[in-house]
């Protein structure tokens, strides 16, 4: 067990190296690095013994492993995508489909749909968001908004769809039913949504793509590329295999397989070239548009989620932090505002250091349903953590959730996180829930 003092500097590095390295332009991992090291060096003071600090960072690694699976698959599926000419004919086509002057109601809307339809931000933000992306580039609408309308469609359904693992997990940590959950949800859905719909539809009206020709915007890629609607079944296979619950690397696999035959026969790639686009990246001569990064840029963002899991394993195997929950909490006259203020920064909190998604909604719903039930429905936890624990995740640049976004859309999260309100207007909104059922009574539970 930590000291107080030695979990505020604990917190204190881990925050201040992750924020230096960001600042300095250095790997994250570094800066992570003394995070960790503190916090290993406190529990062996404290009389761990270093082969069961070692056990349990490996446990905590082991737990990110489906995750590193993503994000090396995002570094391999986006040139092979590309290549084959998948990415191409899907801009091509959308470029003859989609308005350009209400692009950004259009990504958030269709990817609120495919997300709660699929249950997962990685799949949506992959099968519709890549090409959405490139689309945005040609018309020349600012990415950063773009990849906040993508993000926040897609977190509709990672948070809300009954499909989606973290709304699974904050329905089996806070003991809830998912039909319970979903009826909780939905006040903050609608409020959170009707605000996003409206802050897109509001840049359309006001973006200078509005007026915007797109005439000559037809096609921009056909000389480049042959073109069939085989080109297609990649990004299909995909979502089929989300759908039919495949495990997601298992779908990302059969889905590059798929790319990679397609490439041989409409677009003849060689084996070298698959094997240079796959590690370094598409790069393209004649068009610039099409540049991609690959597996070699997702390493060092490898590197960072095996730390954190190994930060996190310490983390669970110690129960550093359970003996602190209550005193955060407050007393038992504490109101359903003040918990759910206090439930929030304890999620946030729990979001900054262990850079992950998962271990906030499992301490907050688990280690402070007891507290809850005492005074609140187990919904009403259900929907604070919902809506803090599991949305502000994906707010931390460093975070694993964020990195992953961000990868996939190619744009940082620091630079949309400000054009995704649905991310930042659902925390707001359960706060005034939480104050409108304070007033009102447990009708609104």
């Amino acid at each position: 067990m930590l000291t107080n003092r030695q979990l505020g500097v604990t917190i204190f590095i881990t925050i201040l190296g992750l924020a230096a390295a960001y600042a300095l332009h250095l790997a994250l991992a570094i800066g992570f690095a003394f995070g960790l090291s503190t916090l290993v060096l406190f529990i062996w003071r404290g009389g761990a013994a270093p082969g069961n600090i070692l056990q349990s960072m490996w446990e905590g690694v082991k737990h990110t492993k489906e995750v590193i699976w993503i994000l090396a698959l995002v570094g391999v599926v986006i040139p092979t995508w590309t290549a084959s000419g998948t990415i191409p004919y899907m801009i091509d086509l959308g470029l003859r489909v989609v308005d350009p002057s209400y692009f950004l109601t259009f990504s958030f809307v269709l990817s609120a749909c495919i997300s709660m339809l699929l249950g997962t931000s990685t799949g949506t933000l992959s099968s519709v968001g890549i090409p959405l992306i490139g689309l945005a580039l040609l018309l020349q609408i600012p990415l950063p908004i773009v990849a906040g309308a993508l993000v926040s469609g897609a977190f509709v359904g990672d948070r809300t769809s009954p499909f989606s693992s973290a709304n699974r997990l904050v329905a089996s940590s806070t003991g809830v039913s998912v039909k319970d959950l979903f009826k909780a949800l939905l006040p903050t859905t609608i409020g959170a949504g009707v605000i996003t719909f409206g802050f897109f539809l509001f840049s359309d009206l006001n973006g200078v793509w509005h007026h915007g020709e797109k005439a000559w915007l037809q096609q921009q890629f056909g000389t480049g590329f042959t073109y069939s609607i085989w080109l297609l079944f990649p990004v299909i296979l995909l979502l089929l295999s989300i759908l039919l619950r495949f495990k997601t690397r298992n779908g990302f696999l059969l889905s590059i397989a798929c790319a990679i035959g397609i490439g041989f026969i409409y677009q003849g790639v060689t084996w070298y070239e698959w094997l240079h686009a796959m590690w370094f990246g598409y790069h393209s001569i004649l068009f610039d548009s099409l540049q991609t990064k690959g597996l070699s840029n997702m390493v060092e963002l490898i590197v960072l989620i095996g730390l954190a899991g190994a930060f996190n394993g310490i983390l669970e195997e110690n129960r550093v932090l359970q003996s602190y929950m209550q005193k955060l909490m407050g007393g038992r006259s504490a109101s359903l505002f003040s918990a759910t203020f206090r439930t929030s920064l304890f999620g946030l909190g729990l979001g900054l250091v262990s850079c992950t998604q998962t271990l906030p909604i499992m301490m907050s719903g688990r280690s402070l349903l007891p507290f809850w039930e005492e005074r609140f429905p187990r919904s009403q936890l259900a929907r604070v953590v919902a809506d803090s624990s599991l949305i502000l995740a994906a707010m931390i640049p460093w975070n694993m959730l964020a990195i992953v976004c961000g990868t996939i859309v190619g744009v940082p999260v620091e630079h949309y996180v400000g054009y995704a309100p649905f991310l930042w207007a659902l925390p707001l909104c359960t706060l005034v829930w939480s104050y409108a059922w304070r007033s009102r009574g447990k009708a609104f539970g």
